[in-house]
């Protein structure tokens, strides 16, 4: 079984694929900061190790990649909104600490990085209804600049030393566990406002569409493409597209409460639609999302119900 570190595995991605390498029988190991919250892997303390680091630390870097066969980097240290502000501090805790990851990676001779972009801001203005992998590529954002650049030095490594790099571009993930007063995941942060009477900040007049795929589909493509040989770039997506104003009437609906809404203007810097394609995705993975929306959101509001009543803390999504 394959030796795992998760760079960023205490978080919502990063803890529900630990909870599937673990049930899969493989060694799991996570690169966390010593500030951040456990919740999402409590349940699976027993059964990982845990190295504790800044992703700019060089040190605890090198200490957490001993033993390590396959490296997922999950970690961002920047949201959309923050690059706007400061793109100097995306590239210094971002970029930079990547391409020092993976010099440490083939210094210790790991052979496999799968990395998880940003299918949503990479790509830019869509040009076709959905967009495929050989789209072009203009980031209309200080984000999806960032994530194709640290996507291009990957590909770089990949071409001219012996790393395989995955490089997953992954729509708008949702499910249990996700942040429900974060600032990215309109699914989580609705639900929030739903659970706890919060208004609810809408962009623009909500029409703006994007794809949104459940978490289990998520880790099972992740896990797929450590295991599949060879370099690739591929997108990870439902294939459909949603409305925010669909995404609420639907939680409204499951919820049975009528959310309340500010609408604020739009952000720079986001598209109108964003729909990918995943055509490559199932070919080279013998990969399907297997969740229907309806059946993730409901999923999603009841394990958020239950843990918000108390009678529940398992963030799995089985």
């Amino acid at each position: 079984m394959a030796r795992n570190l998760i760079i960023g595995g205490a978080g919502f991605i990063g803890g529900n694929l630990a909870r599937k390498l673990v049930e899969a029988g493989e060694d799991v190991k996570i690169f966390t900061r010593p500030s951040s919250s456990i919740v999402n892997i409590q349940d699976i303390l027993d059964d990982i190790e845990i190295a504790y680091g800044d992703f700019s630390d060089d040190i605890a870097l090198r200490n957490a990649l001993t033993d390590v066969d396959v490296v997922y980097h999950l970690i961002s240290t920047t949201f959309p909104s923050m690059t706007v502000a400061s793109s100097v501090y995306d590239v210094l805790s971002n970029l930079l600490p990547t391409i020092r990851l993976v010099e440490l990676c083939l210094a210790n001779g790991i052979k496999k990085m799968v990395y998880a972009s940003s299918g949503g801001t990479v790509y830019g203005e869509p040009k076709t209804a959905l967009v495929s992998e050989n789209h072009p590529l203009m980031p209309t954002s200080a984000y999806g600049q960032s994530k194709l650049t640290i996507e291009n030095y990957l590909s770089f490594y990949a071409r001219t030393s012996d790393i395989d790099v995955s490089i997953l571009r992954i729509s708008n993930p949702f499910g249990p566990g996700q942040k429900l007063f974060g600032v990215q995941g309109i699914i989580a942060v609705t639900i929030g406002c739903a659970l706890y009477d919060r208004v609810l900040s809408v962009y623009g007049q909500g029409d703006a569409i994007r794809d949104y795929i459940y978490i289990d589909d998520v880790v099972d493509a992740l896990k797929l493409a450590a295991e599949t040989a060879g370099s690739m770039i591929i997108n990870v997506s439902s294939g459909k597209g949603k409305s925010v104003l669909e995404i609420i009437s639907a939680i409204e609906e499951i919820s049975n409460q009528e959310i309340r809404k500010k609408y604020v203007p739009g952000r720079p810097g986001d598209v109108k639609v964003n729909v990918l394609s995943n055509e490559v995705a199932c070919k080279m993975l013998g990969w399907e999302p297997k969740v229907k929306f309806e059946d993730g959101i409901k999923a999603t509001w009841e394990r958020e119900y239950q843990k918000a009543k108390g009678t529940s803390t398992n963030s799995s999504t089985d």
